[in-house]
């Protein structure tokens, strides 16, 4: 059944039918891609990523070809542009995004986007680029809660308590977000003990780095920590710090995905008052551009992982990046 499932998705991508189907049922929609981290595959910093938000440079590329293919891909100042009732957006239109500030974003995708003369956007932790120690802290802590007894130690070192009935994924919002608002040199002093790693290249952006993006690709915000705000206690504080470090950088200071896709009311709320007037979630859905929006309402983002979903015997598979995208659901 599983192979001819799989005859069945290839011929109908060959065919061109679900081409068409996007065409016709996404006319009106605009897609964010979300993409985080790519290297190559057989570089040591692959082999220690997080798989689940790394591309391989091949991989990446081909799916920039696949999108390059499918979609009309546009910039945030035309999306502003749009969503201010000042221009329309094209047809099945999708805009590339990056989050986060990992230096790979320049060494390895930006030269895939300049040679296909596309644009993107990097949603900034803007503390990242003063950090001083070459490991960002949030990627020790991926590390951490990974080995036995990880969850435990940090909780104990945080004096997080259980809350009953919470979920994992809120628990670790919790954790994140309690480590997030402390001081670059506390968490460094909670985590690295905990830790053991090799000292290895700087993983984030520098300052200096920033101007290199230019102009492929467009910086906004994605929080001062990266912690989520949510469930940050000072969550206000964070997203001026932000909005601040954007203004000073020349990015897009009006602009804001949040980190973890963690938001809420109050959350959207404080980052209006911030002065961010267009929000991002991580909501797995395609932007309606057929209508009038309201600025209360952030925009969906899909997440492209290469993985099963994704790929075939040989990698990336157009026919699954088809299926994976062509029909998420429209925004209402």
């Amino acid at each position: 059944m599983a192979a001819a499932k799989t005859v069945l998705r290839k011929l109908l991508y060959r065919m061109g039918v679900l081409g068409l189907a996007h065409r016709l049922r996404n006319r009106d929609t605009l897609t964010v891609f979300m993409f985080h981290r790519v290297l190559p595959k057989h570089s040591a910093e692959y082999q220690t990523a997080e798989k689940e938000f790394t591309f391989s440079v091949e991989g990446f590329g081909r799916c920039l070809d696949f999108i390059q293919r499918h979609y009309h891909v546009v910039s945030q100042a035309e999306v502003t542009a749009h969503l201010n009732g000042e221009q329309h957006l094209p047809h099945c239109a999708g805009m590339i995004t990056f989050d986060d500030g990992w230096r790979d974003t320049l060494t390895h995708a930006l030269s895939e986007l300049e040679q296909r003369n596309l644009p993107a956007v990097l949603f900034l932790a803007t503390e990242v680029v003063d950090l001083q120690t070459n490991d960002w802290w949030q990627d020790v802590l991926v590390e951490l809660l990974e080995q036995e007894g990880g969850l435990s130690s940090i909780k104990s070192a945080l004096a997080i308590r259980q809350i009953p009935g919470e979920s994992r994924a809120e628990e670790l919002r919790r954790i994140t977000a309690t480590l997030g608002a402390l001081e670059e040199s506390q968490r460094q002093a909670i985590l690295q003990p905990r830790v053991s790693r090799s000292s290895g290249a700087r993983q984030m952006l520098t300052r200096a780095d920033l101007e290199l993006l230019r102009p492929s690709i467009t910086l906004a915000g994605h929080g001062h920590s990266h912690a989520p705000l949510s469930h940050h206690p000072r969550a206000g504080d964070d997203l001026a710090a932000c909005r601040t470090q954007l203004h000073a950088m020349g990015g897009e200071d009006t602009v804001l995905s949040f980190p973890h896709g963690a938001y809420n009311a109050a959350t959207l709320q404080q980052a209006h008052s911030a002065g961010f007037r267009v929000c991002y979630s991580s909501d797995p859905i395609l932007v309606n551009t057929s209508r009038t929006r309201s600025t209360q309402t952030p925009l969906g983002r899909i997440h492209i992982p290469e993985n099963e979903w994704t790929c075939g015997a040989k990698g990336i598979a157009d026919e699954k990046l088809a299926m994976f995208l062509f029909f998420r659901p429209i925004e209402k």
